[in-house]
This record gives C-alpha cells, structure tokens and sequence, in this order.
C-alpha cells in the first residue's frame, strides 16, 4: 500500500494534517467494506479512473478508495489539479456506478457560489450546460432553488425533472447541502466542496450518493 512522501522541508502541521487526512480516509475505507490504495497514477496504475468533470491530464489523485456500497460500485479519491485560472483545487470525489441502461442527461447541481472550481470547470468544459428554471412539471421546494442551481442543456430540462422530481429535492434540500453533485450517462459523482474532510462528511456524501443513485436508477425506468 504506497504511502505519502513528504520532503524534508515539509512543515510538522502539514505532515500532521497529511496523516489525519490519510487516517480519516482509511479508517471511512474500512468502515464502508472499501479497499484503501492511496495515491494512483492515471499513467502508470492499472485502475478505474474516476472521470466526472475534475478529470484532467495532469491531476493528481490520492487516497483511492473502490469498493461496493448498498448494491453500487463505488470508488472514492481525493483530486487535486491546478486550473487554467492558475488556482489549484482539492475536491473529495464518490463516484457511484449506475445500474439504469437509459440515456440519461448530463447534468450538474450545486451552489450559486463560485467555489472550488467547478464553474471554471463548467464554463471551460462544458458551456452547453445551462442553469435552467425547475417547474415545469412540478412546483420545486424555495430551499431546494435557494441552495442549488441546477445546469443542463435546454434540451434536458424535462427529463431532469423527470428524474429528479421535486420530493427528490425537498429530501436533498435537508441533507445534501454543501454537496456538489454531476450526472452523467453512466455515473453520478458526489463532490464536496468542504476544505477538510471528516469521517461524518465522508458516511454522508455515501450514504446521500446511494440513495440519490437509487432514485435516478428507479425513475429512469418509469420515465
């Protein structure tokens, strides 16, 4: 299992932060029935590359986790890169395997807020995402518009609401804010825009990202 490595120069409140950081996650590893690798090489390493929109050419990723959860393969990492803006970003990362074969709409929900990162990385990668207006098949909860904005192409619109109705978001208005959250074809992403993680952030993000994932799974059926 590859450790950390840490130059000599590296402050004792750095190095101590690194090992708590490295034990929170393995000791969330454990608890999850997850296997805890550590730091992987997209070059070198025989392994599943977490895509989402954070992936990169030159990102790193630390303290890769993959296991199964409720019924979902899973796989957790800890991603750092540095933008076209010059900023460098760390995102905490779960990525749930759908189960659904429907084609579902690439979508991406989170704050207003311009935080790490990701609406650089929506205006730069992904500019045919699109805040859209939620109701026009139901009404959608004030805490729900509030705390997110929802961005997907026009064409989209619909069958996001189709998927993620409105009781859906009543449900993650209560319990997934300060989460970011990707839909793709195949997967859903589960992002936390928090600056330290912690074992209870780390149960939430995949205990929420299970339930979220069976949700998209059974309206993708029905619709």
């Amino acid at each position: 299992m590859p450790n950390l490595r840490f130059g000599s120069m590296v402050p004792n409140t750095l190095l101590s932060s690194a090992k708590s950081t490295k034990k929170i996650i393995h000791d969330f590893a454990e608890t999850a029935g997850m296997v805890y690798f550590g730091y992987v090489s997209q070059r070198d390493d025989e392994h599943h590359i977490l895509r989402g929109m954070t992936v990169s050419t030159k990102h790193h990723d630390d303290h890769y986790c993959i296991g199964t959860y409720d019924g979902y393969d899973v796989v957790f990492v800890e991603r750092s890169d540095t933008l076209a803006s010059g900023k460098k970003h760390r995102w905490h990362i779960l990525e749930f395997d759908l189960h659904t074969t429907a084609d579902l709409p690439h979508a991406f929900i989170g704050s207003g807020k311009h935080g790490n990162g990701f609406h650089e990385l929506l205006n730069l990668k992904y500019p045919q995402l699109q805040p859209i207006h939620l109701g026009a098949t139901a009404e959608y909860p004030a805490e729900f518009t509030r705390k997110f904005n929802v961005y997907t192409t026009p064409a989209h619109a619909i069958g996001f609401e189709l998927l993620l109705h409105s009781d859906i978001a009543k449900i993650m208005a209560s319990h997934f804010e300060g989460l970011v959250i990707e839909l793709t074809e195949q997967a859903l992403y589960v992002y936390s825009e928090k600056t330290h993680v912690s074992s209870d952030l780390l149960m939430t993000m995949l205990k929420n990202g299970a339930w979220l994932a069976n949700q998209i799974d059974q309206n993708s059926r029905s619709s």
